[in-house]
């Protein structure tokens, strides 16, 4: 079986590009249809929360060459600005370092939309243990953020909005946040001390 990829030299440097069998296959084949009209796609950002939005890390011309896969190692002054973040916001806010790399790190997620139900249903884990540990009836409302680390399993650094049950009149909505790791043998939410209520919307 034929490669799909090319290694050419170009202004020295080495650059792994797709093969013409790859393009030809890719030609023949045509683009696939879009999920979504454009009319669509400008509905549902729209409705996205700005809360939601991931923030990118800025690369400038002094940090490292990437490799041919177009990523590096953290180098010391990404690690020191992600070790900032993580040690400020307990993992809950973190910068996407798309072009940067190490073990265990703590990401954010895009696809929020995909995995909707998924963390929906571990913020209302974390959300009942915290409603009765500390006895309030605080309710779920929607999730607005998440970040997540693999570790045996995922452990989830969600952001969601709630409502209090028993005083929300107005109807008001508060952030919270919630440590979750989902194991691979079991789901738990992670000590009291990772429950926090940010304030109100």
């Amino acid at each position: 079986m034929a490669s799909d990829l090319c290694i050419e030299r170009n202004d020295s440097k080495w650059e792994i590009r797709d093969s013409p069998a790859k393009k030809q296959r890719c030609e023949d084949y045509g683009l696939p249809p879009p999920l979504c009209s454009s009319a669509e796609e400008e509905k549902e950002k729209e409705k996205e929360d700005p809360r939601s939005k991931v923030v990118f890390y800025n690369y400038d011309n002094s940090d490292v060459e990437d490799d041919s896969d177009g990523m590096h190692e953290f180098t010391d002054r990404e690690y020191q600005e992600y070790n900032r973040q993580i040690t400020e916001s307990d993992g809950f806010d973190v910068m996407s370092f798309p072009r940067s790399f190490a073990c265990g790190t703590t990401t954010p997620l895009y696809n929020l939309n995909e995995i909707a139900d998924d963390l929906k249903a571990l913020s209302e884990l974390a959300l009942k243990e915290y409603n009765e540990k500390e006895h309030t009836n605080l309710e779920f409302v929607k999730v607005v953020k998440a970040n997540a680390a693999v570790c045996a399993g995922c452990k989830y650094y969600i952001t969601f909005d709630i409502t209090d049950a028993a005083a929300a009149v107005d109807g008001g909505t508060t952030e919270f946040q919630a440590c979750v790791w989902d194991g691979i043998a079991h789901t738990e939410p992670l000590g009291p001390g990772d429950f926090s209520s940010l304030g109100e919307h």
